[in-house]
């Protein structure tokens, strides 16, 4: 069967045409459906087992190196493959965890992924168990790694990834009184070259409590920080993060700036959906052709 690369999808908030090769991606706001047929993105726990010991206390996946719970590479596939024909296949997938360097088979997987469908592939790794071989391996099999940085001090762990074939880009918390923080980190990490930066707002769960979420405060000075470096870096911030710094300062987010579902599905390394890898909304499923009635009752709008 022939595997297509390029993908188009229609959705209410418009339509996206994604080139894997390229790794272009439109989106033309004005042609619009009536409801989502598809996520535009799966985000896949390939394994709960993490190399951070101890384990950190704001993991919203509980993950540890006592976990166990991980995806057998054929069943992977089978549900990869899944995703790859729904309606027309997803945009791409996501890998994480967990940290997804601690399973065994990260590198057939990755490499199967981009052979065997036309997925689009993207990594999210704490940067410590990726060794250069590991990376070396992946190149021209994956279009983005994303490195999460909890500490500035950790922005070390980003240069085993740069000059690499892939879109480089880093992740990072926002906690409460976090802001200066996270300053520090953006200022050290565009220093050795990193442009691109993620920021998710902390929610109380897995292990993180209540009183670890960002406080008005924190998202008003978060807001001053991306006015402050908007022509010096790619600030981007999840859309629960840009719904609450809209109250402060007027920033461009697109195409999202609203927390609405069905755009992506979370995945789970025990066979669950998620309408987010954050959320404590899950429905499990025995065979991927499960999913898209569970996608459709529950998470498309």
């Amino acid at each position: 069967m022939k595997t297509y690369t390029q993908r188009v999808l229609t959705s209410p908030e418009g339509t996206f045409v994604h080139d894997r090769n390229s790794g272009l991606c439109a989106f033309t706001p004005k042609l619009k459906s009536h409801t989502w047929t598809r996520p535009l993105f799966a985000q896949i726990a390939i394994t709960e087992k993490c190399d951070i010991n101890p384990p950190c206390p704001w993991c919203y996946a509980q993950a540890s190196p006592n976990k166990n719970q991980t995806w057998l590479i054929e069943d992977l596939m089978e549900l990869l493959k899944f995703l790859d024909h729904w309606r027309g296949g997803l945009l791409g997938v996501a890998y994480g965890g967990g940290e997804p360097f601690t399973h065994p088979d990260i590198i057939e997987i990755v490499k199967r992924t981009w052979n065997e469908t036309g997925l689009d592939v993207s990594l999210t790794t704490n940067g410590r168990a990726a060794t250069p071989e590991a990376l070396a391996a992946l190149e021209g099999y994956i279009g983005e790694v994303r490195v999460s940085i909890y500490d500035p001090s950790d922005c070390r762990l980003i240069e085993k990834f740069l000059n690499q074939r892939f879109d480089l880009g880093v992740n990072i918390l926002l906690k409460t009184g976090g802001v200066p923080d996270i300053e520090k980190t953006i200022e050290t990490c565009a220093n050795i070259g990193i442009r691109d930066f993620l920021i998710n707002s902390l929610r109380a769960v897995g292990r993180a409590t209540r009183d670890m979420e960002p406080t008005q405060e924190d998202y008003q000075q978060l807001a001053k920080l991306a006015q402050k470096l908007k022509n010096k870096v790619r600030f981007k911030v999840s859309t629960r993060t840009a719904e609450q710094l809209q109250t402060y300062a007027k920033l461009p987010f697109i195409p999202f700036e609203s927390q609405a579902r069905g755009r992506i599905i979370a995945i789970t390394a025990d066979k669950k959906v998620k309408p987010s890898s954050t959320s404590t909304e899950a429905y499990a499923f025995v065979e991927p052709n499960q999913i898209p009635a569970i996608y459709a009752n529950h998470f498309a709008t």
